[in-house]
């Protein structure tokens, strides 16, 4: 990996579009200052050169393409090489086996999934306005498969175990409205409606528009619908906090 900041940053943008042409205008725009201008086409092609050096035998990997106005770069992977194809792969996998009523088995690759998320993606890499794109897109994947995280956990019965966690991050992300119907229905099995009425309340007070879902849940806690109940014994084996990032 190499330690020279615009080739780190060149590198990012390069493996997020991983086997797809990065234009030598994009690139530029990558390592611009972000407030007047971009670089120079000359500069992209030295921190091209510097990274190919730091690369070593990896360099044969980052191919140019095109020439003139219309060259480019891409860094070719190979399937399931970066933590990314991992991460879909068991999302996917999570989803399948949920759909077919294997919670236990949803529940383990979903971890597996969480657990490739070390911390944010990026986080030590200056990145400039085209990482920056991909990376909202990608912290959106992270929070479906949160979501879906905790879902597998109240389904096998595990709201007491990921209560705390999943309080976190409902502080972390206040508007969002699956995790905070995830934490309500969880306290509403611990046996604290009133947290679950309140949760819902702190909602509505920071959600730009209203939700009809977690209005129909509220009153479903109110009721005491059944329905809201999860099963009676969480089954054996499983890990006691399901939710592993977020």
């Amino acid at each position: 990996m190499p330690s020279a900041p615009k080739q780190r940053t060149l590198l990012a943008l390069l493996l997020l579009n991983a086997n797809h042409e990065v234009s030598v205008a994009q690139c530029a725009r990558e390592l611009g200052d972000g407030a007047s201008k971009n670089c120079s086409v000359s500069t992209v092609h030295t921190h091209i050169l510097q990274l190919r050096k730091a690369l070593g035998p990896a360099a044969g990997r980052l191919r140019t393409t095109g020439a003139g106005p219309d060259a480019g770069y891409l860094f070719s992977t190979e399937p399931g090489e970066l933590d990314l194809d991992r991460f879909d792969e068991l999302v996917a996998v999570a989803r399948i086996r949920r759909a077919d009523g294997k919670l236990g088995d949803a529940a383990e690759a979903i971890t597996e999934a969480l657990d490739l998320w070390r911390t944010e993606a990026l986080v030590d890499v200056k990145t400039g306005p085209g990482a920056q794109r991909t990376l909202v897109g990608l912290r959106s994947k992270r929070m479906e498969a949160v979501v879906l995280c905790a879902d597998l956990a109240l389904r096998l019965g595990r709201h007491r175990q990921v209560l705390g966690k999943l309080t976190a991050l409902v502080h972390r992300h206040p508007a969002e409205e699956r995790l905070t119907a995830c934490l309500m229905t969880a306290l509403y099995r611990s046996g604290r409606q009133a947290d679950a009425l309140a949760v819902y309340h702190r909602f509505l007070a920071v959600a730009e528009t209203g939700s009809r879902a977690l209005s129909e849940l509220q009153t479903a806690i109110l009721l005491a619908d059944p329905v809201l109940e999860g099963p009676a014994v969480a089954p054996a084996g499983l890990a006691a906090d399901l939710i592993t990032a977020g």
